[in-house]
């Protein structure tokens, strides 16, 4: 009886059992736990067209690079709006969720299906870490107080020199290919997918170069 007269209670607040216990980024509908280590915590999210992740909740530092663009309808907790809006492929975002939490849900409502790669800081704040000066092949697209964030694109032949890497550094792959990396010990070679995904520690970082016949696209996030 206790439980009717709760349900009932959530339904005339326009709310329901499942809003009320949003469950942790996490564990949302769609978002898959891929890796994990001291600093990060890393999500592939892909969502199919039509398909809705549900309500779940924000509350540590959150960046995400969307591999594959779509429509979206977003919600938050509390509001009766929602609001559409367009993902486009390569778009780098960033909620400063651990100053302000939020809960709500998204749904695709575009006719393909919608990815992105995010990954949650696991750190209460920033360590303070220098950023690297990258050359300019690397074009600057997101800065903030917690992470910097370059996009490198590189057509078929086109290389980029190597710098020093100062700060702990996540690759995403957004349009893949044959990938070279050149090391003191030789060249290594990397058949990038859309949504790979890179974890590198501080460190001399190779020189690159495209050698395969499609456009390569990657976004490198540091963790400051």
């Amino acid at each position: 009886m206790r439980t009717l007269i709760l349900l009932f209670a959530a339904i005339l607040l326009g709310a329901s059992p499942a809003r009320a216990e949003a469950p942790p980024v996490e564990r949302a509908p769609f978002h898959i736990p891929v890796f994990h280590n001291d600093e990060v915590a890393l999500l592939d999210v892909p969502i199919p067209a039509g398909r809705e992740a549900g309500w779940h909740r924000h509350s540590r530092d959150f960046v995400f690079v969307v591999v594959r663009d779509s429509d979206l309808l977003l919600q938050n907790w509390g509001e009766s709006e929602t609001t559409r809006t367009h993902w486009p492929r390569g778009m780098a975002a960033f909620g400063a969720f651990s100053k302000k939490p939020l809960v709500h849900r998204g749904q695709n409502v575009g006719p393909q299906p919608l990815r992105f790669i995010g990954f949650e800081f696991l750190q209460d704040a920033p360590k303070g870490r220098a950023t690297s000066a990258r050359p300019p092949a690397y074009r600057e697209i997101i800065d903030n107080e917690r992470l910097r964030g370059w996009r490198l694109t590189l057509k078929p032949g086109e290389s980029a020199p190597g710098f020093a890497q100062t700060a702990p550094m996540a690759r995403i792959v957004v349009e893949g290919g044959l990938l070279m990396e050149a090391w003191e010990s030789g060249e290594q070679a990397m058949a990038l997918q859309p949504g790979g995904f890179q974890w590198r520690e501080a460190d001399a970082a190779p020189a690159l170069r495209n050698a395969g016949d499609a456009t390569i696209e990657i976004v490198e996030i540091e963790a400051k």
